[in-house]
């Protein structure tokens, strides 16, 4: 098993890939740029996108059986990492 040192939690790096992306993305594509960073799994991945909307940062919804719509609702603070 692989493991990678990460200078910055997946939560940031998910959020900031968003930012740049223009704050609407397809998970697909939102896992393609951020795995090219890390060695994310997709499970993993999802996990964290769990994680954020949970914590009211971003919306996930369902546009296909497969495809979802990742869309960026707040601008972060420093706590809702937590």
């Amino acid at each position: 098993m692989k493991t990678t040192w990460r200078n910055l939690p997946i939560q940031e790096i998910i959020y900031r890939v968003l930012i740049l992306k223009g704050g609407t993305v397809i998970d697909k594509d939102l896992y393609e740029a951020v795995s090219g960073a890390t060695d994310l799994s997709y499970s993993e991945f999802l996990k964290t996108l769990m994680k954020l909307e949970l914590n009211g940062l971003v919306k996930v919804s369902s546009i296909k059986e497969d495809q979802l719509l990742v869309e960026l609702i707040k601008e972060r603070a420093d706590e809702d990492w937590e």
